[in-house]
């Protein structure tokens, strides 16, 4: 969004991303409302979500605020947070509005929903206002989304190392926009966010939990392996239910470590994969003990457990033992 002479009459702001919205919102008043205006005088701002004997908007103030000339200002700005409320109840009377908006008034609304097969929406669109949707990320937006908040503040991310800051936070764009801000402050003046700095400053996840048992295993240290899964199930309960499922995606991402090394990756990209970062020779080691058919099989296995947990025919915790075991045994 850039600063505009002629600023839309009507923005409505949507979704539930409220780091995305609140974004949006900063960048709308402060293109409007530039440094040297005192808001004090140039907005007017209300919060949807109170009744109007608390100070919650009514229509006639929202209409005379947008209908006052501005003071020492080019225009008055009216701001409704969590408008979703006086949407609804005004809605008629905002789509006789926006037909015919006042001259030096801009109308802001924030709210969850605003769906586009609306008259409101279409007449806002119609009547050269602008509508920001801002929906919750998920998948291959929400890495771009990472790279994106690397690259804004001057710094790279391998895309591999955006998806792992995924799967270490969650999807809460704004937690991830601020774990994006300390690997910036931690990588100074480096250019790029690597992977490594993400496994070192983000923290070990549950997820990381259950691949550091499964690496022990797959490298042959059984008894390590046992400890740490052992270790896992007395300091998070939880780590029961994500067990099987982690176990699967480590056991994919080994065979896709396979399937780079058999299109000639170098060994440092192999061992990112695996997640064993300036260790290639451990990733070599894992690679060589876990062949593409002993993995398959370790998947099968992984399935049958996951299916017998289900029905109760089998625990969790004897069946993750079991597979560990295999894994550290050798084999072909």
């Amino acid at each position: 969004m850039t600063k505009q002479t002629n600023p839309p009459p009507t923005i409505v702001v949507y979704g539930d991303d409220e780091h995305r919205k609140s974004h949006v919102l900063t960048e709308a008043l402060d293109n409007l409302l530039p440094p040297e205006v005192d808001r004090s005088l140039a907005l007017s701002s209300f919060d949807g979500s109170q009744k109007e004997d608390q100070g919650g908007p009514t229509l006639a103030r929202v209409l005379e605020d947008l209908a006052t000339l501005p003071f020492l200002s080019d225009r008055r700005v009216v701001l409704i947070r969590e408008a979703d409320g006086f949407i609804s109840q005004h809605r008629e009377r905002l789509e006789t509005y926006v037909q015919a908006p006042s001259a030096t008034g801009v109308l802001v609304m924030e709210c969850r929903s605003f769906p586009k097969n609306t008259k409101l929406h279409k007449l806002v669109v119609a009547n050269d206002g602008e509508t920001h949707e801002c929906k919750k990320l998920g998948g291959g937006a929400l890495v771009r989304f990472v790279v994106d908040e690397a690259a804004a503040r001057n710094k790279r991310i391998e895309l591999e190392a955006a998806a792992r800051l995924v799967d270490l936070v969650g999807q809460e764009s704004g937690t991830l926009a601020a774990e994006i801000e300390k690997l910036a402050l931690y990588a100074a003046e480096r250019a790029e966010i690597t992977a490594q700095d993400v496994g070192t400053l983000v923290g070990q996840s549950r997820e990381e939990k259950i691949f550091a048992v499964m690496d022990a295993a797959a490298l042959g240290r059984l008894p390590n392996a046992l400890r740490l899964w052992r270790e896992t199930l007395a300091t998070d309960p939880n780590a029961i239910y994500k067990a099987v499922g982690g176990m699967a995606f480590v056991v994919r991402r080994w065979l896709g470590a396979h399937r780079m090394r058999s299109d000639g990756d170098s060994d440092n990209a192999v061992a990112g994969k695996l997640m064993m970062w300036g260790r290639p020779r451990d990733a070599e080691s894992l690679l060589r003990r876990q062949s593409p058919r002993r993995l398959l099989a370790a998947l099968a296995s992984i399935a049958q457990l996951d299916s017998q947990a289900k029905s109760g025919t089998r625990s969790i915790e004897t069946g993750v033992e079991t597979l560990l075991v295999r894994l550290a045994g050798a084999g072909r």
